[in-house]
């Protein structure tokens, strides 16, 4: 959760964009499809993915909705709400820009993006929403507090804290049915519900991702009005869930590998059951959490290059998803950096065994130079060359 300083920073940045008339740009934007990129006048460095309504004119102000995505993928947002878009009447601009991790740089994006966009765009200023998910779903939420907002989408994550005591903008949350984070949502619509907080939540299938484009278009429409507030599920079933959750959670978080790998086990078992059911949903959600976990725990210690520590991580991420290339690639990369060669070896052949195809990153990672002598990954580059 951003702080309350860099909610205020934000507070002040949407105050300061808001000023002044679009200027007229010599070139055309497309109307009527996604624009993946449209780099800000003033800073090529930053730019944004853009989509604009068919029926699009200067001559009247237009609502707009702005997307962060936790990976700076402006564009899959954009095009999740596309559809819905262009039958509301809606801009909607994701930064290519903002992402997980220090506030300064979200800050700048969030900045340039207003700008940008208000320069080229006749936008409705009683009409700006914001649309986040995972990390990006909590700095949209702190960027609403600062009263301009007309409402916000919350995706697959919340406050990440107790909700403010007023909340002065539309509010829709969603989360996919096995989103490690859904019992947060859950547990958030519940308290909002409670002090009589109107609000919309809504779930889909799927896991920790952007909502689908039919909760989207349900997300513009409870905007404008089309559809009521509706609270998650609160049954006595789906508290045991939550509280299944965390215990497996907590469980999980503690036990030494022996334990790990026999409680993994349980839970892919589970997790990969045939039909949905309470134990399915739990197990998957359990297992998400723990992946992120293990993927955030492994990159910090690979910045500080304490590869052994590393390789610990991400051999539990490959554990909880073994068919997931990339881990294993980064456990063979955390391997080699540790000095264990034969392991390092045999992650990188799991890794071409899962679909492991970049070659060129194979070659240029200066980690795994130790290994480029051995037949074994000779063997392995000219498997993922075919």
């Amino acid at each position: 959760m951003p702080s309350i300083g860099i909610t205020a920073r934000l507070a002040a940045v949407g105050a300061a964009c808001l000023l002044g008339a679009p200027e007229v740009f010599a070139e055309e934007l497309p109307k009527g499809q996604v624009i993946p990129r449209v780099v800000c006048r003033g800073n090529d460095r930053q730019s944004y993915a853009l989509y604009i309504p068919s029926a699009y004119t200067p001559t009247r102000a237009w609502p707009i909705l702005y997307c962060l995505d936790p990976g700076a993928r402006g564009r899959v947002p954009v095009e999740r709400f596309a559809d819905a878009a262009e039958k509301a009447g809606f801009l909607v601009a994701g930064s290519n820009n903002s992402r997980n991790g220090p506030m300064e740089p979200v800050r700048e994006a969030i900045e340039w993006l207003l700008t940008d966009t208000h320069e080229r765009l006749v936008i409705d200023d009683k009409r700006l929403y914001a649309a986040g998910h995972s990390g990006g779903a909590r700095v949209a939420l702190a960027w609403a507090q600062n009263g301009r907002m007309a409402g916000v989408a919350a995706n697959g994550a919340g406050f990440g804290q107790a909700p403010p005591k007023q909340i002065p903008y539309a509010l829709f949350l969603s989360a996919g049915v096995d989103d490690f984070n859904y019992t947060e949502l859950q547990a958030l619509s519940s308290e909002l519900a409670k002090r009589g907080t109107p609000h919309r939540f809504a779930e889909f299938e799927g896991g920790h991702e952007w909502l689908p484009p039919a909760v989207a278009a349900e997300a513009l429409d409870f905007f404008l009005g089309r559809v009521p507030p509706h609270p998650a599920p609160d049954s006595k079933e789906e508290r045991k869930q939550r509280d299944r959750f965390e215990r497996l959670s907590a469980e999980l978080a503690r036990a030494d590998d022996v334990e790990k790998t026999s409680l993994l086990k349980r839970l892919r078992h589970d997790a990969d059951a045939a039909s949905d059911g309470s134990a399915r949903r739990v197990a998957r959600r359990v297992m998400g959490g723990a992946f992120i976990g293990a993927m955030e725990q492994a990159r910090a210690s690979m910045e500080q290059k304490e590869y052994a520590a590393a390789a610990r991580a991400w051999e539990t991420a490959a554990l909880m998803r073994p068919e997931n290339p990339m881990a294993w690639y980064n456990l063979a990369v955390a391997r080699a950096g540790a000095g264990n060669q034969r392991r390092a070896l045999e992650a990188l052949e799991q890794a071409a065994a899962k679909g492991f195809t970049d070659a060129g990153r194979l070659d240029a990672e200066p980690l795994l130079a130790p290994l480029r002598a051995d037949a074994r990954y000779e063997a392995v580059l000219k498997s993922i060359r075919k």
